[in-house]
């Protein structure tokens, strides 16, 4: 019978497969620290107004990458905690509800991991962290995750909840957080003795995906990348959501998790970009932006429908047979 590392219950947390490796070192700048608004003085926009509030054309202060690296490192000797509440199996695939930590105090964050439900195989499986929207609802990614596993990699999907407060320091925060939070997915995978951590993929959706672009510069692991709905400007869509007094400053804070320095960083690896042509929320400019910012082996798939192509059947089946041939599944 293959080892698959599953997830147990108990004080004593997870088995030595959840190890961690060697520390990168846990002392990190606050996700709230960095450039500081414009010295010159910033329009005190009414959200109601219209004319004053416009972040299309605003261009924040440019941060070097070796800065940003520094907003999402963790110590990798801390424990996951990784916990098991739940495990079935049916239609050919084993479901473990779990929760595990990001080492930053959100020691409880919900995640699916899927395997397929094959006895006697003994084959290790790649990797593959998908990257839900901005409710973190992963239960709209539970089907195609199951059919990746039935393919035959180990596939999980974390809730990553994005919700904008206004508040530069809260929501920049909460954004430095999630994407530690992918990263110890990836960890939690590659550490069980069913996962081949050679062939690892990330597949995100709008605010998944905006977590994906900041992984491809952070990240040597993956392998395969699907970007689904992404912007080169997440910062434009956060602010929109709670228009806050100073929205420059807002700006010049948020700007540090837009995807141009980090996608530009070259790697071993192959990206899926995927658009809605139809779509209300990343205007065109900002899809075409980020498609040319991409470094390396990349193709770009537009779709005759709006910003949701998670349920989408054209990109769903495109996303499965691009992580097919890029991680070598069945």
């Amino acid at each position: 019978m293959r080892r698959r590392g599953v997830l147990h219950i108990g004080v004593t947390g997870l088995a030595a497969m959840l190890a961690q490796a060697c520390s990168e070192g846990a002392t990190t700048p606050g996700a709230g620290s960095g450039p500081s608004a414009r010295g010159s003085a910033s329009p005190r926009a009414d959200p109601q107004a219209g004319s004053t509030f416009d972040p299309s054309g605003y261009v924040p202060p440019a941060v070097p990458i070796a800065e940003l690296k520094k907003l999402y490192g963790y110590d990798k000797g801390s424990t996951l905690n990784a916990q098991l509440t739940d495990k079935r199996s049916g239609d050919g695939v084993i479901l473990e509800d779990i929760t595990y930590s990001d080492t930053r105090g959100n020691d409880e964050i919900p995640a699916y991991v899927v395997s397929a439900d094959v006895p006697g195989d003994t084959l290790r499986m790649p990797a593959v962290v998908f990257g839900t929207g901005p409710d973190g609802n992963r239960d709209t990614l539970l089907d195609e995750a199951s059919a990746l596993a039935r393919m035959g990699a180990l596939v999980m999907v974390t809730s990553l909840p994005i919700k904008p407060t206004g508040d530069p320091s809260a929501d920049a925060k909460v954004l430095a957080n999630a994407v530690v939070a992918q990263r110890r997915a990836f960890d939690l995978l590659i550490r069980r003795s069913d996962c081949d951590g050679s062939r690892v993929g990330y597949a995100g959706h709008h605010s998944g995906a905006a977590l994906g672009a900041v992984l491809l510069g952070l990240e040597s692991r993956i392998t395969a990348a699907v970007l689904a709905g992404g912007t080169s400007r997440f910062s434009r869509w956060m602010v929109k959501q709670k228009v806050p007094q100073d929205w420059h400053a807002y700006l010049d804070s948020l700007a540090r998790f837009d995807a141009g320095p980090y996608v530009a960083v070259g790697g071993k690896r192959s990206v899926l970009l995927q658009f809605g042509g139809q779509d209300a929320v990343v205007p065109e400019a900002e899809r075409t932006e980020l498609a040319n910012a991409v470094a390396g082996a990349k193709q770009r798939k537009d779709y005759d429908t709006g910003h949701d192509l998670a349920r989408f059947a054209g990109a769903t089946a495109d996303r499965k047979a691009f992580l097919k041939q890029v991680l070598r599944l069945k």
